[in-house]
């Protein structure tokens, strides 16, 4: 399941770009979305391998914030794909991403409500279980 459409992208980045990062002919004058919805794939797997640690998956209502980071992993990997563009706003975007859905699979950020205005489900084995303090620190293990 793609978290994003080809219109999302071409919704919320510059026509000009995409039709650059899509097709190898430097002639084309239109969107490759064949091309698009590979690198949406590709973007909606990547987050699947966060969000699967702690969500039951496929996400049946997945949240809007998703559309956004699916987007911003598609566009930078594109990018990459060109070495003659200026990746570091894409980076940027791609980094801010994986942080977020970092902090998302470690369950320090929500996803947020989805349209039906539910939060997503949780899946029962990413229970967060503490254990014992710690017996040993750099304090109590100065001098050995």
């Amino acid at each position: 399941m793609s978290y994003a459409a080809p219109q999302d992208m071409i919704n919320r980045y510059p026509n000009r770009d995409l039709v650059q990062l899509t097709n190898d002919d430097p002639t084309a004058t239109t969107v490759n979305t064949t091309v698009l919805q590979q690198a949406l794939n590709d973007a909606s797997a990547e987050i699947d391998g966060y969000l699967g640690a702690r969500f039951i998956l496929p996400l049946t209502d997945p949240p809007e914030v998703l559309n956004r980071v699916a987007s911003d992993i598609a566009m930078y990997r594109l990018q990459a794909l060109r070495p003659l563009h200026d990746i570091s706003d894409a980076r940027r975007r791609y980094e801010d991403a994986i942080t977020m859905l970092s902090k998302v699979a470690a369950g320090a950020l929500t996803l947020g409500v989805g349209a039906d205005g539910n939060e997503t489900a949780i899946s029962p084995v990413a229970e967060v279980v503490e254990g014992p303090a710690r017996v040993f620190s750099r304090d109590t293990l100065k001098g050995f």
